[in-house]
Formats: C-alpha cells, sequence, structure tokens
C-alpha cells in the first residue's frame, strides 16, 4: 500500500515538474466539472469592463458679433465736421451727394427760385443769392449745386445759413428743403426772439 501510494505520488511530481499538469490546467478542470454539476455553460466569455461615463462638457458656442453699423456724422455748424464737408440737416456731407450725377446722359439744374420768407417777403433769386434777417444777425443765401440726373420730381434746394453777432461771426449750416414744402425753424443762439422760416415755392429747372 505504502509501495503504491509513493508512485501515485512520483507520477504527480513528473507531471506538474514537466508542466503536463499546471495550477491553472487543474483550476480549470475543477471550474468544468463544478459548472457541469451546476448544469452551466462552460463556454468562457470576455466580460467587457463597464466604462465610467465621463460627464463631457457642452460646447461653448460663440457668438457672432453683430457687424457694425457705421453712423452718420451729427453735426450743428460746419467747424463739427472735416475739412471738405459740412453741416447739412444734422449730419456731415456734401453738397454734391444731395444728387445723382452719374448715369444719365441729360442733367438739370435750377434758377429763378421763388422763396416767401417768415419775414412776409418774397424773393426771386439765383443760385448763389440770398438775403438777410434780423438785421444781419442771420443770413441766408441759397447754395450752388452741381448738375445732376432729373430721376425724381423732388427737387433738392440747399439754403446756406450764416449766424453772426454784432457783426462777428458764429456759426454756419446748411439746411434742405424741397420744392413746395417749408424749411424747418432757423434759430439764433443769443437772439431768443429769432424764428425764421421760409418757403420754396418754385424753381425754374433747365435741362439739357
Amino acid at each position: 500500500m505504502k509501495k503504491l501510494l509513493i508512485i501515485i505520488v512520483l507520477i504527480l511530481v513528473v507531471l506538474f515538474s514537466t508542466g503536463y499538469l499546471s495550477y491553472d490546467y487543474v483550476k480549470e478542470k475543477s471550474y468544468e466539472k463544478l459548472g457541469d454539476a451546476l448544469g452551466i455553460d462552460s463556454e468562457v466569455k470576455e466580460v467587457i469592463p463597464e466604462t465610467t461615463l465621463e460627464e463631457t462638457e457642452e460646447p461653448v458656442v460663440s457668438e457672432e458679433p453683430e457687424p457694425e453699423v457705421e453712423e452718420t456724422v451729427g453735426c450743428q455748424t460746419n467747424a463739427e465736421c472735416e475739412v471738405g464737408t459740412f453741416c447739412i440737416d444734422g449730419d456731415c456731407g456734401t453738397i454734391a451727394n444731395l444728387y445723382k450725377t452719374e448715369g444719365c446722359t441729360e442733367k438739370c439744374n435750377f434758377n429763378s427760385v421763388v422763396i416767401e420768407t417768415s419775414d412776409g417777403q418774397t424773393f426771386t433769386l439765383n443760385r448763389g443769392q440770398g438775403d438777410y434777417t434780423a438785421a444781419g444777425a442771420l443770413e441766408w443765401a441759397l447754395a450752388s449745386g452741381p448738375n445732376y440726373c432729373p430721376e425724381s420730381d423732388d427737387i433738392v434746394v440747399p439754403v446756406k445759413i450764416k449766424k453772426k453777432n454784432a457783426g462777428k461771426f458764429l456759426s454756419e449750416q446748411y439746411i434742405i428743403v424741397l420744392v413746395g414744402e417749408k424749411s424747418e425753424v432757423v434759430t439764433h443762439p443769443t437772439i431768443k426772439s429769432v424764428q425764421f422760416t421760409f418757403t420754396i415755392k418754385s424753381v425754374k429747372e433747365e435741362c439739357g
């Protein structure tokens, strides 16, 4: 009996030493037998580890800046505008830009402007001519302008307004009035009683 046990031990030692039997092999076979006994499929399936869902930051949406709108430079007098431009109805610009001067074969201009003032006077003047009120504290004159395309029945009449105090120059500006319309009220910085207006009654337009 002892000899049999010794022989079995020697055989097991030889098997383990040669690698024919290993701990993992014995363990696997033991699990297979246990699985068969419990009715569990012995096929080893790969276990996919659960992945931790990392919280993803919401993408930052950058708002596109609104396009800048070029604003017209406001003014009250010509002195507030750049050289070569004038204060026309509260905005800096040029007399030429009041008219369309390109893209037409026939061009027009006007003279013999009939003006009725708040002083009760009526004038017939050409461009470049004018008059005054409030003992010369306020001067006005029809501004000259370029030949223009006859694209509209509304004729723009620019008028230069010059303000003085005791003969000294104070400021200058332009206002525009359409034929048949009345101007805005023109005031004076030192003479509060000045409330001057005028109406463009008619013009003589010539084209060619």
